[in-house]
């Protein structure tokens, strides 16, 4: 990472990263190491190591813990991480002693990573009491890169961490953000607007995963090259479902949240459901809806609209959920092309209430878009008015992730 991006980060209010470094086998008399080369990160915002630690035997002590930071101080050579975690799939008898032994001896506070289920352990609350603080993943997509988020989902926040409520601890709570999908991506994957084209690919909502698409028209996407009658199922999360989890997690009275680790940091180049430049601009104060201007330009009886969607942040994908609406007050329009949206669907509006039949000519003409992508410009066809007298009304809707919708209307 260079140093412009880890200070717009540091400045976004993100106190640390975190460098997964490998795994970390205990289970037996030594412990035995995997580690991957450490990347760059460049400024002075700080920096924190995790291991997966792959097996664990019973009574780990105070040698072992002597030796795994041997192991991890030869490998960082002069730098000293601000933390350790230990993302712990197998929870010990030992796990206290030894989590208290290694920060000890260390100089650096050890945090175990723990998921909701393992926190009904009375040895994984022992540790968290040691450590005085842990991470629990608490929402995401379900990719291996951050384990336990489905754990006990008819729980809520609050119920999930019930264990760690008494015993005065403070709890970072994580979300993952990688995507998934079937079958697997090899990367990140780009932002899913192409699969959304009508002519390209039909979405279908009953999936394994979010959305499910069904691909029409050979494309390239995400590093590889799908052909007709292929699909691939994909669960994302954007800013807004992002937003909806942080705020279940502001309304948290016990235990005390210390603050949440998002995980992984989204690459430069990835734009499936959050790119990096989506999640800073988010932590800067942006978003997490779309922030839509839409405009009107009239000639004579001819009329077109334009809706820009400048931001990164975008719609949900809904068949329904994303529309742009012109209607008149009187007399009627005539509209033959539905311009870069997905669809039209000609008919009318009595108060503000959309039906798609009318009698006669048409006085309304609703413009629907699968998925309204971050950095989108749309426009309708040119629309012809029966009058040059005659008040044009637009609304808009965008459906987002969240369930929420953002509306708006102007008048001519």
């Amino acid at each position: 990472m260079d140093a412009a991006t880890a200070e717009r980060l540091r400045l976004a209010g993100v106190d640390e990263l975190v460098v997964e470094r490998g795994t970390v086998n205990l289970a037996g008399e030594v412990p035995v190491f995997r580690m991957a080369p450490a990347p760059s990160v460049a400024g002075s915002i700080p920096v924190a190591l995790a291991l997966r630690v792959e097996a664990v035997r019973e009574k780990l002590g105070e040698g072992m813990a002597s030796a795994v930071w041997r192991a991890i101080a030869a490998e960082l050579g002069e730098s000293t991480p601000v933390e350790i975690l230990l993302d712990q799939p197998e929870v010990s008898s030992g796990l206290g002693d030894f989590v208290g032994a290694l920060s000890n001896i260390s100089g650096v506070p050890v945090i175990p990573v723990l998921t909701p289920q393992q926190l009904r352990l009375p040895e994984a609350v022992q540790a968290v009491s040691v450590a005085r603080s842990c991470v629990v993943p608490i929402a995401g997509t379900g990719h291996p890169s951050l384990r336990g988020v489905a754990e006990l989902p008819t729980l809520t926040i609050a119920e999930k961490l019930a264990p760690l409520a008494s015993i005065g601890v403070r709890v970072r709570l994580a979300v993952g953000l990688h995507p998934v999908a079937e079958p697997a991506l090899s990367e990140w994957g780009d932002d899913i607007n192409p699969l959304t084209e009508p002519e390209i690919a039909a979405v279908r909502t009953s999936s394994i995963h979010d959305r499910t698409f069904e691909i029409r028209r050979s494309l390239n996407w995400s590093g590889r090259q799908w052909s007709a009658e292929e699909s691939v199922a994909v669960r994302w999360l954007d800013a807004s479902r992002l937003h909806t989890s942080l705020a279940e997690v502001g309304r948290l009275i016990l235990p005390e949240v210390a603050g949440w680790d998002l995980v992984p940091l989204p690459p430069e180049e990835g734009g499936l459901g959050l790119s990096r430049e989506a999640l800073i601009r988010y932590l800067e104060g942006e978003g997490p809806n779309p922030e839509v201007t839409v405009k009107l330009e009239t000639s004579g009886t001819r009329f077109t609209v334009s809706l820009d969607n400048p931001g990164p942040f975008g719609s949900a994908v809904s068949g329904v959920g994303n529309w742009l609406e012109v209607s008149i007050v009187s007399g009627s329009l005539v509209a033959d092309s539905r311009g870069s949206f997905d669809r039209l669907v000609l008919g009318s509006v009595e108060g503000n209430q959309w039906n798609p039949r009318y009698l006669g000519a048409p006085t309304a003409a609703r413009y629907s878009e699968i998925y309204v992508a971050p950095g989108e410009q749309l426009n309708t066809g040119p629309v012809r008015l029966s009058s040059r007298r005659a008040q044009v009304r637009v609304r808009w809707q965008l459906l987002l992730s969240s369930g929420d919708v953002r509306t708006g209307s102007l008048a001519r």
